[in-house]
């Protein structure tokens, strides 16, 4: 026991650690986020110049995607700082996106019976439903279980993943909290459509990285591009011959753009992540007067940083003499000065997005495949006011043809 003389001063320091440390959490919840809303400011938060370690920039990814542990318990590099998480994770989907490149030929036969399978037994479908279908049956026969039979997939596992993982994710950004039987049911259904437990032993961990953002991809494309005959035909002269020359050359002798050009016309108006947040720690500055023990017993300052994609990639440098950046127009990308490599919606630095070579080729298979089954013929798409995210769907639907 201290002296007594020793006893005041003793409780002075202690009662200042812990105002210091009760005004430093509060300070940290109560910050408002700093947007970042140019392509330069989006681009100085994802990639920044004074490039910190990778540890650093796995922990400022991983901090806010932490809800998703809560509603998913993935396990993934996206909500874990551990290097070797990430290594593995990049390791294994590079190897799925390698093997699926060799043969595009096949992929597009997988989305073309995908289209078939989904289209609807009755009247109607959803759009959102029939286009998450599809995504989620080429996505796994065609890159995650290689040697499945895509009509093997059951109709009610598909259905009832896509619509869990939907509103899971929704929940997940909200304080409420999340009925434990929905992720149990998301799983038994999983596990149904990816069997291999050694390789998967979280499926969730490839599936929502893959599936989650590319069907939002398909859905606004096709959205935008349904009634124009002219992009209806590019997609199904990809369909037919799906390879990379017939996905990035321009048609007409270079005068209508590509089915990549209207991929990266719809990630740019419709980014499928449309906001990145990243969280920057910093040391309290008192706490190096402190012994280490206690020091690290203090949690640093955290600052929140959001790249607003969807804002950025909307901005002037956009604007062309025939379209404002708001306006959807492929031909903006057959302007040289105008690239794919600027877009956004895959991130930037070395934490960007592995599938960003993979994905939009993949989307534009997908799509042709539902546009040549969806042919106004035998179904028709009804359109609905508005393009949706992962909900504003209404009024859109699949349907059969009168």
């Amino acid at each position: 026991m201290p002296p007594t003389n020793l006893v005041l001063p003793v409780i002075c320091i202690c009662a200042a650690i812990i105002i210091f440390f009760l005004l430093a959490q509060f300070t940290s919840f109560r910050q408002r986020p700093t947007l970042h809303r140019t392509p330069a400011a989006v681009r100085s938060l994802l990639d920044p110049i004074d490039r910190p370690s990778m540890d650093t920039l796995l922990h400022s990814r991983a901090s806010p995607n932490s809800r998703l542990i809560r509603a998913f318990h993935l396990s993934n590099t996206f909500v874990s700082s551990d290097p070797t998480v990430h290594t593995n994770f990049n390791h294994n989907s590079v190897s799925l996106i390698r093997a699926a490149e060799k043969n595009w030929p096949r992929f597009s036969d997988i989305a073309l019976q995908a289209a078939e399978l989904a289209l609807p037994n009755d009247s109607t479908t959803p759009f959102h439903v029939y286009v998450g279908a599809v995504t989620l049956r080429t996505i796994i026969a065609g890159l995650l279980v290689p040697d499945a039979d895509v009509a093997s997939l059951d109709a009610n596992d598909v259905d009832v993943v896509a619509e869990l993982i939907t509103e899971l994710w929704i929940r997940s950004k909200k304080p409420a909290r999340i009925p434990e039987h929905l992720l149990e049911t998301l799983n038994f259904h999983v596990r149904h459509l990816v069997p291999d437990q050694v390789q998967y032993p979280q499926p969730l961990d490839f599936i929502i990285p893959t599936w989650e953002t590319l069907w939002r991809v398909v859905a606004a494309t096709l959205a935008c591009v349904y009634g124009n005959i002219a992009a209806r035909q590019t997609f199904l002269d990809l369909n037919e011959n799906p390879n990379l020359d017939q996905f990035s050359t321009p048609k007409q002798e270079g005068s209508s753009p590509s089915a990549k050009d209207y991929i990266c016309e719809s990630l740019r108006l419709y980014p499928p992540v449309k906001r990145i947040t990243r969280h920057i720690f910093t040391p309290l500055l008192f706490t190096t007067f402190l012994p280490r023990f206690l020091a690290s017993r203090i949690p640093p300052y955290c600052e929140t940083h959001v790249a607003e994609i969807e804002r950025a990639q909307c901005s002037a440098y956009w604007d062309i003499s025939s379209s404002s950046p708001e306006a959807f127009d492929a031909a903006r990308f057959l302007d040289p000065a105008r690239k794919a490599s600027d877009l956004l919606a895959f991130g930037a630095g070395p934490l960007k997005c592995r599938a960003i070579n993979w994905a939009p080729m993949a989307a534009a298979v997908i799509v042709g495949a539902i546009l040549n089954t969806v042919d106004e013929v035998k179904y028709t798409v009804i359109q609905g006011n508005g393009i949706g995210d992962r909900g504003g769907w209404d009024g859109w639907e699949v349907r059969k043809a009168a």
